[in-house]
């Protein structure tokens, strides 16, 4: 339910340009409701002595495992269930359910924020130059992936529990390898969603340091990220800049209009800050992972850079 919360919160900020205020009242039913549908299954579950002994773990289930629940009777049979008659029915009504449910609409809500960057960008390709079609088409490829991953991780995690559930339920089989890779994935949910959502800083990390080895690389991303320690930019000459006050101010509103990338920590996605939740952006850049604005004689000096190797300044703008 947190996933679909997230995912709704993703739309309200970069489709709908919620501000700050407007999240905040909305924010409260986001956190009800995934905390409301945990406490009342739970409860639930307690007053129909369903939670009980199932293969690897205690769950849903009834008991003993594999015991004539009542819903498969035939005529003229006995349940032999001694507690949690129906259980295998409780685990589709009061989990796999929904979370197919939530995962369909979690697919549908991150399909829904790339139409509405990759619409975007095609409104502006009216008046952007081949460089700019260039750079636009990218970052739409970028949120693509990134939206991609995203469901993706959920889907993995989720796929083989439900397999699993379904040949037991439909086959009568306790099939050992499903288990398995039930037992594998379920417990590293949060390290999948933890790689998918710091993948764009890794990648503009290694990008910054291409000949560091890539498990390192990830190591010492994540500790600048803990420490809130900011990665030296290395010193570049630049040639003196002649370009006109009227390029320059373009570059800039585009600088600040491109400077996009992917999905924030989930753990501080639904802070209420002025983050988007999609990234370190300002609530009105979309889909962002960035660092923030500098004051108006750093945007002057990075125009002068942009002269010098535009593709490699705007590439480190918009990368993630």
């Amino acid at each position: 339910m947190y996933n679909a919360s997230l995912a709704v919160y993703y739309v309200l900020v970069i489709v709908k340009k919620k501000t700050d205020n407007q999240i905040a009242r909305i924010e409260p039913w986001l956190h009800a409701n995934a905390i409301a549908w945990g406490l009342g299954t739970g409860i639930g579950g307690l007053s129909l002595e369903i939670f009980n002994q199932v293969g690897w773990d205690c769950w849903i289930s009834a008991k003993p495992l594999g015991c004539k629940e009542t819903w498969t009777l035939k005529e003229g049979e006995v349940g032999t269930c001694e507690r949690g008659d129906n259980g295998s029915l409780y685990q589709w009504a009061f989990y796999y359910a929904p979370l197919w449910f939530v995962i369909v609409f979690v697919s549908l809500l991150m399909y829904w924020v790339y139409a509405h960057v990759r619409n975007q960008e095609k409104q502006m390709n009216k008046y952007a130059g081949s460089f700019d079609r260039r750079e636009q088409q990218s970052q739409h490829e970028r949120v693509r992936t990134q939206a991609f991953m995203y469901v993706g991780a959920f889907l993995i995690t989720w796929l083989f529990p439900t397999l699993f559930q379904l040949v037991i339920v439909i086959g009568g089989k306790f099939p050992f390898p499903l288990l398995l890779l039930t037992a594998t994935f379920v417990p590293i949910q949060g390290l999948l969603n933890l790689i998918v959502l710091m993948r764009p800083k890794f990648v503009r990390y290694k990008n910054k340091n291409p000949d560091t080895n890539m498990i390192v690389a990830w190591f010492r991303m994540l500790y600048l990220e803990v420490t809130g320690k900011v990665q030296p930019t290395p010193s570049r000459t630049t040639a003196t800049s002649t370009s006109s006050p009227q390029q320059n101010n373009s570059r800039f509103d585009r600088q600040k209009t491109f400077r996009l990338t992917v999905f924030k920590p989930m753990s501080s996605s639904l802070s209420g800050t002025k983050k988007s939740g999609l990234g370190d952006t300002e609530e009105k850049s979309g889909l962002g992972d960035i660092e923030e604005e500098k004051e108006s004689e750093d945007a002057a000096m990075e125009d002068e850079e942009f002269e010098d190797n535009p593709k490699q300044t705007y590439n480190e703008d918009i990368s993630l």
